[in-house]
């Protein structure tokens, strides 16, 4: 069935139990107002579900290892009441335990499915500019890989608060599998 019928369903099937349970006696009319003031609830956290689904940035946490797909950047402006936030989009990537050719495609990491994925991050100007090198080598066709880590391993990377830090570097050169 097709995802919007299903989302449609979603929406008018509460409606009409609820509708059904006004028409009916039995319950009594302080149940049938709290049901009515909590319809509107059961709506927003449908849509805050949805906002992972449709393609809006995800303000969860970004993948510890993944391909940098895009960025943008919007610079904060206290003129027009802008914040500022760090658009990116990234293909996660993982380690393999072991792969069945005993080789992959990226020198030890791999894609983790194939869906891209969009986050947004809160403005800061050490991001910021991580972010303008880094699409500088993907404009001369290097492929960047981003790493999230502590904050307290060192390391040259900018600072997302909670104690992490992301840097980017270099895609690992794909290797060939060996000939047959």
């Amino acid at each position: 069935m097709n995802q919007d019928v299903l989302l449609s369903i979603s929406y008018v099937l509460p409606l009409a139990l609820l509708v059904w349970l006004w028409l009916d006696r039995r319950p009594g009319t302080a149940f049938k107002l709290l049901l009515t003031a909590l319809l509107p609830l059961l709506y927003f956290l449908h849509w805050m579900g949805l906002q992972e689904n449709r393609g809006w940035p995800s303000p969860q946490t970004l993948p510890l290892q993944f391909e940098l797909l895009s960025a943008d950047i919007v610079e904060p402006d206290p003129l027009k009441g802008v914040t500022g936030n760090i658009h990116l989009w990234v293909r996660p990537l993982v380690k393999p335990e072991k792969s069945v050719s005993g080789e992959n495609s990226r020198g030890g990491i791999i894609p983790a499915g194939q869906t891209p994925r969009a986050y947004v991050l809160p403005y800061s100007r050490a991001l910021h500019k991580k972010l303008f090198e880094t699409k500088q080598r993907v404009a001369q066709g290097r492929s960047q890989m981003g790493l999230l880590y502590d904050e307290h391993a060192g390391g040259s990377g900018a600072s997302l608060g909670n104690g992490r830090k992301l840097d980017f570097q270099d895609m690992p050169q794909r290797q060939l599998p060996p000939k047959r």
